[in-house]
């Protein structure tokens, strides 16, 4: 089944606490390279699509489509050793990776890929499946505190896509 028949921005919104009002996550998103980014939420019921895509890639916008293939190919190689020569560009902003780690899932006990992002005081932690579904989780602030809870609602909501069969 394609995560797109799913309803993937409620899944975001309940599993990484974006209905909470003392969220640590700002915005949330999940990727396939078959679909790209399909699921966007903002914390509140905020639209999260600007933290994500530029204007021009938002739905409804009259843009000019979906992101280039070496968008998809640098957002799909996040988690991997080596990333894609040209860098990463989320929503026309670059973001430098910050570290990589692989953590085992505490339900399969799966090894997990997992990146911390930069841009600035910005952070963004990004997990992906086996299955290759990435979920992208914008922290809010540049807090230890934030980026710690906001780590584990992660990896949580990666066992929830593994549980899921993504």
């Amino acid at each position: 089944m394609s995560p797109v028949t799913e309803q993937w921005d409620e899944v975001l919104r309940t599993h990484l606490a974006l209905g909470e009002e003392r969220s640590p996550v700002l915005a949330a998103a999940a990727f396939s390279a078959e679909a790209g980014f399909f699921a966007v939420a903002g914390r509140g019921g905020a639209d999260g699509w600007p933290y994500f895509r530029s204007m021009a890639h938002a739905p409804g916008a009259g843009g000019t489509g979906p992101e280039r293939p070496d968008d998809v190919e640098a957002l799909c190689t996040v988690c991997e050793e080596a990333v894609h020569p040209r860098g990463l560009w989320i929503a026309g902003l670059p973001w430098q990776r910050e570290s990589r780690e692989l953590v085992s899932d505490a339900v399969t006990g799966r090894d997990l890929e997992l990146a911390l992002l930069r841009r600035g005081d910005r952070a963004m932690w990004v997990v992906r499946t086996e299955r290759g579904v990435c979920a992208f989780v914008l922290v809010d602030g540049d807090s230890e505190s934030n980026l710690s809870e906001a780590r584990s609602l992660t990896l949580e909501f990666d066992s929830f896509l593994v549980g899921q069969g993504y």
